[in-house]
């Protein structure tokens, strides 16, 4: 297999779709002459902009089609099956073990897909699409590593290449440093980041205990401090900083290659569980998490710098999207102090 067309799936999340860059580095590297092609949502598909290990981003518009289902959806939806056999693929990774990857996997037609074992797909019947999977993986590995590991169980021993190139656009970076000196305190001080939103309701941690957290380290550590937030959520970090006593800024409406721009300009960045924890810990800038419901081993931020500040409880952990118990209790026990500790244990000024 000197020249191989391979189809990576990797649909989303943001924090997943990170995750996965060091498989196609790594691919990229062992098999310099292979055709790699990925398989990405929409919305997600400018992580994968300018990525020299990529030669083609294959789009799917699922909640588009899902939106609006009519003739024109379903037509889309076949053409795309469509593209993925005209291009007669030697090897398609699922690196989701969900129904619908399974599905796409198999209708590639391609000879080899490779999946992980049964136990460690997130809907277990992905598993019947595969024909090739990866040994058992019990607890205690992150993803990106299970990612490799199934890199392995394709290709046999390769040296892993743990890359995560995220390319920003020129006109994109001068459009954020715009911003930053249309603000130039801000960077006048190192920039301490704070994403205070996460896509579970339970893994958030209260916004006055944020507030607490910003005014210390902009007071005792001499910082500035940057609210970030996504779609939907800027009343979040207008309410933090509401509560502070310090001054804070809060960051403007940014596109994923944007946010890579603002993100790159900071010290640390102090998040929950969310995409833009890895996408930070990927630009190899240190972070603080706080972790809940979700294991920070195995989903935690990677690489080094990077430190989660979580409790293990006889709960945990139990990936719920909201506290069965009503009390939140692994995000109420993570104090204001323990997280500002980590950042003056972290930061790198």
């Amino acid at each position: 297999m000197n020249a191989p067309k391979i189809l990576i799936l990797k649909f989303s999340a943001l924090g997943d779709v990170v995750h996965t860059l060091p498989i196609a580095a790594t691919i990229r590297k062992s098999l310099p002459d292979s055709y790699i092609a990925w398989m990405v949502e929409e919305r997600y598909q400018d992580l994968l902009h300018g990525n020299p290990d990529i030669d083609e981003v294959i789009i799917l518009r699922t909640k588009v089609w899902r939106k609006n289902w009519n003739s024109k959806s379903l037509g889309e939806i076949l053409h795309t099956i469509e593209t993925l056999r005209q291009h007669k693929f030697d090897l398609v990774l699922d690196l989701h073990g969900l129904l619908k990857s399974g599905i796409i996997a198999k209708l590639s037609g391609a000879p080899t897909r490779i999946g992980f074992h049964r136990e460690n797909c997130k809907e277990k019947i992905s598993a019947l699409f595969t024909n090739q999977k990866t040994p058992y993986m019990a607890g205690g590995l992150h993803v990106v590593d299970m990612y490799l590991s199934l890199l392995q169980t394709a290709l046999g021993r390769i040296e892993e290449t743990k890359l995560f190139p995220l390319q920003v656009p020129g006109e994109i970076d001068e459009k954020v440093a715009h911003f930053f000196s249309r603000n130039p305190d801000l960077a006048r001080r190192p920039i301490i980041g704070i994403n205070p939103s996460a896509g579970f309701e339970s893994k958030q941690w209260e916004g006055v205990r944020f507030a607490e957290l910003a005014d210390r380290i902009s007071e005792e550590l001499g910082c500035s401090i940057l609210l970030t937030w996504g779609p939907g959520e800027k009343f979040k970090a207008q309410q933090i900083s509401a509560h502070m006593k310090q001054k804070s800024w809060i960051a403007p409406r940014t596109s994923i290659l944007e946010s890579i721009a603002l993100y790159k300009r900071m010290a640390l960045l102090v998040s929950c569980d969310s995409g833009p924890l890895h996408l930070v810990a990927a630009l190899d800038i240190p972070t603080v998490s706080i972790f809940g419901p979700t294991d920070p081993v195995r989903n935690g931020a990677y690489g080094v710098n990077h430190e989660a500040i979580y409790k293990v409880l006889s709960c945990s952990f139990c990936w719920k999207k909201t506290c069965p118990l009503g009390t939140k209790e692994c995000m109420q026990q993570v104090t204001v102090d323990e997280v500002f500790q980590a950042v003056k244990r972290n930061q790198h000024i």
